[in-house]
């Protein structure tokens, strides 16, 4: 019969045993990923985050903890096993799983998407032990989870008057340019016309020298200028953060009634798209397709890189062909409007969309 002290030598035997398998083997064959159900989604609207975790040998985990950070602006669901903490500008994700030997784990969590932005995940961090506390081991796990967020789109019919009007000739306003690749006909052969132009076909028909008539190409361009500023003498740090974004929403509705009208839309704005550290204001040239404009409003930062009437003052430097400008805007200072007549003195059309203070929409 084991005598007492025996009894604790031997159990503690086997703690220090145990102490070293699970200091040497808890995350070994241990395997995790995360995704979202949606690569890219509209604010205000709900997806799931999955987690997947894989335990492939026999020795089981009576606990394991897994923590992430993540940008605030999603919204989690209350949920067992699930903790949040949520600091100034990230929030801690923490899971906390029992893993039983040879066991697969999937675990759904769901996300509001409160906030426009651009959500990256790079790395989560796992701990596990024995189930006495003794052993612990820890290993960060690389990730590459990204979610973007668009801009809400709004009712085209809700934006601040008096841009309805210039809206609705969008679609039908051209500049009209004689394409070489399209006719309409023929006609009678005029002093200056090429020889090209000649349809023989047609001049011995008739007798008289007939040439292939040409018809026009329609084209059409524009570009939404979206002013970070609050005032002509903001510095850098945006104020009102909710009316810029704001702003981002009347530029995403804008660029949707354009684009499914078949007009090429750019933008320019004195924020910055932020991704390399880089602080360097947004050019684009024309876009045909709204989810890449969408894409680039979901990525923009609004930290004021130049001030606005600069970034019109190139433009009008660097664009040759006529087009509309859309500038959103909460201000029309002396240095912006400065800039908008030489742009309209260049020949570009030049309209406004003034964001209103908030609780003054509509009014």
């Amino acid at each position: 019969m084991m005598t007492l002290p025996g009894f604790i030598l031997s159990t503690l035997a086997l703690l220090m045993v145990l102490t070293v398998i699970y200091q040497r083997s808890a995350l070994r064959h241990v395997s995790y990923k995360r995704y979202f159900s949606e690569q890219a989604v509209f604010e205000g609207d709900r997806l799931e985050m999955v987690e997947e975790i894989v335990n492939a040998k026999l020795l089981p985990l009576p606990w394991l903890r897994l923590e992430s950070s993540i940008a605030r602006g999603l919204e989690f669901g209350i949920q067992e096993n699930l903790g949040i903490s949520t600091g100034e500008i990230y929030q801690n994700h923490v899971s906390m799983f029992f893993l039983k030997p040879y066991r697969h784990i999937k675990r759904r969590h769901s996300v509001s998407c409160n906030k426009r932005g651009f959500y990256r995940l790079e790395s989560v961090t796992m701990t596990t032990g024995d189930l006495f506390g003794l052993a612990r081991k820890v290993k960060t796990f690389p990730l590459q989870l990204e979610l973007l967020v668009y801009p809400g789109l709004l009712d085209i019919g809700n934006l601040p008057l008096p841009v309805h009007s210039w809206l609705g000739e969008l679609p039908v306003k051209r500049w009209m340019v004689e394409d070489p690749f399209l006719t309409a006909g023929i006609r009678e052969y005029s002093a200056g016309d090429s020889m090209g132009l000649i349809n023989w076909k047609a001049t011995a028909r008739t007798g008289v020298m007939q040439v292939h008539k040409k018809d026009y190409s329609a084209d059409t361009r524009l570009v939404i200028c979206l002013n970070v500023e609050i005032s002509e003498s903001m510095w850098r740090n945006v104020t009102d953060v909710q009316r810029i974004e704001q702003g981002i929403r009347y530029a995403a509705t804008v660029a949707e009634y354009a684009l499914l009208h078949g007009i090429e839309t750019g933008f320019i704005c004195n924020g910055s798209l932020g991704g390399d550290g880089a602080k360097t204001p947004v050019t684009t040239e024309s876009m045909a397709q709204l989810e890449d404009f969408l894409e680039l409003l979901a990525r923009l930062t609004l930290d004021r890189t130049v001030p606005m009437n600069r970034l019109l003052e190139l433009q009008a430097e660097s664009t040759a062909a006529s087009s509309d400008f859309l500038i959103i805007s909460c201000h029309q200072g002396a240095g912006l409007e400065a800039a908008a007549q030489q742009l309209q003195a260049l020949g570009h059309g030049v309209e406004w969309l003034v964001i209103p203070e908030q609780g003054r929409e509509g009014a």
